[in-house]
């Protein structure tokens, strides 16, 4: 056995070696990517450097992880309203109405924000511009516009710093947003509140995926305990959804009404219930059959969405498909994955594998998870054919991983 796994290692590092590409961009080699899975070496911007929204650097000379020149400057002084002021930006009276006091954003806090308002402009399907208005105006979510700016910024500092788990700044945001949160929520809800609050509730659900502090895949969830804070976003499906039914984002006068056909696709998604619809390395993976449909495998619908994501290429995978997984694996499958159940930590690990290539905030977990996941599958199911080898399609970042990346996934 252990001469097999030195046999695979080995074989591991030969791959690294034949399919590193020299001629990848400097930002595409500082994060680690391949060039087979990720960089296509397009020119002047290739396509991992314009979903992560930087300019592209083949210079020797050229920076690392630069924004582009329109976003160099604040946006508050260009899509936001010019005659805001660039301190004191919550007022005395928009503190009085949301139970808060006054504060100033510093130079620093409005370097994040325009990185992060830059990035969700060039990737998001949310209208951020009258997000970042209502922040001016409601400290609950200006809270969590900064708290959401300080994870961003973890992400484009991450090939450089690893081992960075949340700040002390970002954590204060976090609880500041949720307190004052909280006591809105304790009063009549007033129409104008609605859209501020369902905004806080969205950054909020990505603040909670990103509630991970533990930055050593040999000390991460699943090596610790479900119980800890690393899985809440697991239970948070039910409380976002009866904060939908009290905002309605959708009716006309919202400012997310442009997003009613992506809310509507989120909820409309159903299964085939068709065995066909999933790939046999799942089938056997999952031991679904002819007669397995979602009613009697907690497994079924997992597999099924992770089957549809390999038909899409890396990069051009839509917001919704990416989503599905998170919005429509049944509460039995979420049990299993708290229970650390072996098939379904694959499935969860594949899902990292493909969606952290769109969104960036599930990059900036799956750096740490996916990696432990699959120490932890190595470690105490190495025996299972089906999960080792579901595990080579797992290729996640490459982050010092030991995983086996091929060309040509099947799913």
């Amino acid at each position: 056995m252990r001469s097999t796994n030195t046999d695979a290692r080995t074989l591991t590092r030969k791959t690294r070696l034949i399919r590193r590409s020299r001629k990848g961009c400097g930002n595409c080699k500082l994060r680690k990517i391949k060039v087979f899975l990720q960089c296509d070496q397009a020119k002047p911007q290739c396509r991992p450097c314009l979903s992560y929204g930087v300019v592209c650097n083949y210079g020797k000379d050229a920076m690392d992880l630069r924004l582009p020149e329109e976003s160099q400057h604040l946006w508050l002084a260009q899509e936001l309203s010019p005659s805001v002021p660039l301190k004191g930006l919550i007022s005395t009276e928009a503190a009085m109405k949301t139970h808060s006091v006054p504060f100033e954003l510093d130079a620093s806090s409005l370097r994040l924000l325009s990185q992060l308002y830059h990035q969700m402009k060039l990737t998001s399907v949310f209208p951020v511009a009258d997000i970042f208005h209502l922040a001016q105006g409601y400290p609950f979510l200006m809270h969590a516009a900064l708290a959401l700016s300080a994870a961003h910024d973890r992400s484009l500092s991450m090939a450089i710093q690893s081992g960075q788990g949340r700040t002390t700044s970002e954590m204060a945001h976090i609880f500041q947003c949720t307190t004052l949160l909280n006591r809105t929520l304790c009063h009549e809800i007033s129409p104008a509140d609605r859209d501020p609050i369902w905004a806080t509730a969205s950054f909020l659900s990505i603040l909670s995926f990103l509630a991970l502090d533990e930055c050593d895949p040999s000390k991460a969830w699943p090596f610790k305990p479900s119980e800890s804070d690393d899985m809440n976003w697991l239970r948070l499906g039910d409380t976002k959804w009866k904060l939908f039914q009290l905002t309605q984002p959708t009716r006309p006068d919202s400012i997310f009404y442009s997003m009613s056909d992506v809310y509507q696709n989120m909820r409309a998604y159903k299964s085939t219930s068709s065995i066909h619809s999933i790939s046999p390395e799942l089938q056997l993976l999952c031991r679904l059959d002819e007669c397995s449909h979602p009613e009697t495998s907690p497994y079924f619908e997992a597999a099924e969405i992770i089957t549809r994501l390999g038909k899409w290429r890396d990069f051009e995978i839509p917001f919704t498909e990416a989503m599905a997984f998170i919005i429509y694996t049944s509460p039995s499958f979420k049990s299993l994955l708290l229970m650390k159940d072996p098939a379904a930590l694959v499935l969860l690990a594949l899902w990292y594998s493909k969606a952290s290539r769109t969104i960036w905030w599930v990059d900036l977990r799956a750096a740490t998870e996916l990696e432990a996941i699959c120490m932890y599958l190595r470690q105490y199911h190495y025996e299972d054919l089906a999960i080792m080898g579901c595990l080579r399609y797992c290729s996640g970042n490459a982050r010092g991983t030991d995983l086996l990346c091929q060309e040509g996934c099947p799913y």
